[in-house]
């Protein structure tokens, strides 16, 4: 669709729906009872069998793979067997798929570290550690949501601060409650924080790109009115018949792509732990704060500063100096790549491989 040179954004924000999809099978005594089959065989193939018998810890690692995501698939086509039978028409948002997808790309690199013992974990505490950071990354993300970016709402409609599903999340506090999350996570393991948040923070960036994307699939959070001619401009139907900067996709360049490169970059040569950390928190901060330029503001909050920074840029600025904090507080930490940094994996993997045989 074409309006004044400009293209109207009319993308789904649905993946799929549930009225969209042919379930009537699951209905039927046959695709009833081929589903519980297929359950039961799955939890005595992969439950089971290791029990029956004695596999050695490199066949175990197959099982500590696919458990996972059996258990993953059993929700989701339980979900969807649940949803069709009470008739409710519910959709697989884009953004939310690419919040999963960047959970799934840091599992998928936590197996790869863990396989070659560049990282103090075991395929058991992985799993464990996927859900403190997705629970920690929800709840920060929706209270700095509520209490910094639209309480004037909230406060007259306190039970709406619950309704995740409308929406409503906000980046800074997801990286505030996914530390937290990490903490405890480390104190309760005896794993150094500053070793497993290098490892993650190489990961997250790559969930930004990804969640960026999902915005623009969404027609969300879309950019400012343009200034001048740019042959890229849309006119998003959320923000009136103006053509506006794609800013999410914007976004998804710098905050994402640009910032996964850079990590990399640092990550190619020895440094103490702590430092891929803290140049995510600066790095993130700093590109962040440049994109804000191209992206609409908060109606609720506008601008700050005589109409020049988005509480956005604001918090850009607090997390830059957070990143200087975590980067001079890590000095005296052990230097990555080291036969010392090492040998503490090595004692790890050992110590945990001892419990698991327990």
């Amino acid at each position: 669709m074409n309006t004044s040179g400009y293209y109207v954004h009319d993308l789904s924000p649905f993946i799929f729906t549930v009225s969209g999809l042919k379930l009537d099978w699951m209905s039927s005594p046959a695709g009833a009872a081929a589903l519980v089959v297929l359950f039961v065989a799955g939890l005595g193939a992969l439950w089971a069998l290791p029990r029956a018998r004695q596999f050695t810890p490199a066949q175990m690692e197959h099982f500590y793979f696919l458990r996972p995501i059996f258990i993953t698939l059993s929700i989701i086509v339980s979900a969807l067997f649940g949803l069709h039978k009470a008739g409710i028409d519910w959709g697989l948002r884009w953004y939310s798929t690419m919040y999963l997808l960047a959970f799934a790309f840091t599992y998928g690199c936590c197996r790869y570290w863990i396989g070659k013992r560049r990282i103090m974990l075991a395929p058991l505490l992985l799993d464990s550690l996927i859900a403190y950071l997705m629970i920690g990354m929800i709840l920060g993300a929706r209270t700095a949501y509520v209490f910094i970016y639209n309480w004037d709402s909230y406060s007259n409609n306190p039970m709406d601060m619950f309704k995740v599903w409308e929406g409503g999340l906000s980046f800074h506090g997801g990286i505030v409650g996914v530390i937290i999350a990490m903490v405890l996570f480390c104190r309760q393991n005896a794993i150094p924080f500053w070793h497993l948040s290098d490892r993650l923070a190489l990961t997250v960036p790559v969930g930004i790109g990804l969640g960026r994307i999902g915005n623009f699939m969404n027609g969300e959070l879309y950019g400012r009115v343009i200034s001048d001619h740019v042959p890229w401009a849309m006119i998003f139907p959320g923000g009136g018949d103006l053509p506006r900067h794609p800013s999410q996709i914007y976004q998804s360049l710098g905050e994402g792509w640009l910032l996964y490169i850079t990590l990399l970059l640092i990550n190619r040569v020895k440094h103490r732990e702590g430092t891929i950390g803290a140049g995510f928190v600066f790095f993130y901060g700093l590109y962040r704060f440049f994109m804000e330029f191209f992206r609409e503001a908060d109606k609720q909050l506008m601008y700050y500063f005589n109409n020049t920074l988005t509480m956005g840029q604001i918090l850009c600025v607090l997390t830059m100096l957070a990143g200087v904090g975590v980067f001079l507080a890590t000095r005296n930490t052990l230097v990555t790549d080291t036969e010392a940094w090492q040998q503490r994996i090595d004692e790890f993997i050992a110590r945990r491989r001892k419990i698991e045989e327990e």
